[in-house]
């Protein structure tokens, strides 16, 4: 089974100098990790200049989904599974293998579990329910992957600024297309609620969340966020 990774970026060159090694040891030569990239200025080009088998694909459009949509229409047809990885996003080991199995298993969409790369008693509460299947409990900080046929079917991310990772997953269910979490956990990173704090990177996401459940422009969402938190 060949695997296209995409990891979409902007600034991220610290991550990807500790993802990229993971990735490629896992990898080997069973398919292609692609660094999607929406505009960079940080060095992310001469990171990417240490991993020449790594694509650096420089987007035409900026934004999390355009970036996915334009590195995961590439070639598809070499791939039988996409899967969508942040940079701030640590995958255990065999990884790959565990999606493998999923989709052998009959589910041609899916996710992780996740923990934060911190010991905030708060933080495992929120790590504990990435167990469960309801919509609030997702997120695309969990790695979605899709085989390349569930990928058409929903004719990939609808071209949005924010909340992309939970249209596709509403999309995925209302297909029925069968969707797994995978019992095991990716390891994200809490700079979100280092660069905040806990509680006001909740209560921004719960509002969030609600504006998009009640159809709130992208802009109105956009800006909300911004007037919340000072990183997002």
């Amino acid at each position: 089974m060949r695997f296209h990774i995409i990891i979409p970026v902007i600034n991220e060159a610290d991550n990807l100098r500790q993802l990229l090694p993971l990735l490629e040891r896992e990898l080997s030569e069973n398919g292609q990790i692609t660094v999607a990239d929406g505009g960079s200025s940080d060095g992310t080009a001469e990171v990417l200049a240490r991993h020449p088998k790594v694509r650096h694909l420089t987007c035409v459009n900026c934004g999390r989904a355009f970036q996915m949509n334009e590195a995961a229409r590439w070639e598809i047809d070499q791939f039988e599974v996409l899967h969508f990885l942040h940079a701030d996003t640590r995958p255990p080991g065999g990884f790959l293998l565990d999606i493998e199995e999923s989709v052998r298993m009959g589910y041609p969409a899916g996710c992780f579990r996740f923990k934060f790369d911190s010991a905030h008693p708060l933080l495992a509460i929120n790590a504990f329910f990435t167990r469960f299947r309801g919509l609030a409990c997702r997120g695309g900080d969990q790695s979605l992957y899709l085989t390349r046929t569930a990928f058409g079917q929903l004719d990939g991310f609808r071209p949005m600024k924010i909340m992309e990772d939970y249209d596709i997953i509403q999309r995925i269910w209302a297909s029925e297309i069968p969707f797994r979490v995978i019992p095991r956990s990716v390891t994200v990173s809490a700079r979100k609620y280092r660069a905040n704090n806990y509680f006001r990177v909740q209560i921004a996401n719960l509002m969030v969340f609600r504006m998009y459940r009640k159809g709130a422009s992208e802009e109105a969402m956009i800006s909300r966020y911004r007037s919340l938190l000072q990183e997002w």
